[in-house]
């Protein structure tokens, strides 16, 4: 049923993902904070969503661009630092 090519095509979007995606538990491991803080980030427009499968299911999950959490992870080590300044 499958073909060869569909394994390469395979490997190829799994190393894609790997390279450019994170999960919301590797987004909050990444923040070291909880997974349910990143919820708020996302509710407050801090940090956006790239794509969420079984959008319309209590077992949604959401898929974050990592670029995004690397840029917000800039910014919130700079305010972690001013609130240990303070």
């Amino acid at each position: 049923m499958f073909l060869q090519h569909d394994s390469i095509i395979k490997q190829k979007i799994v190393a894609d993902l790997y390279e450019y995606t994170m999960s919301q538990k590797q987004v909050a491991d990444y923040l070291e904070m909880e997974p349910t803080h990143v919820s708020k980030l996302v509710k407050d427009s801090k940090l956006e969503v790239l794509f969420v499968y079984n959008d319309n299911s209590p077992r949604k999950m959401n898929i974050f661009y990592k670029k995004d959490v690397e840029e917000y992870a800039k910014h919130l080590k700079s305010f972690r630092e001013l609130r240990k300044k303070k």
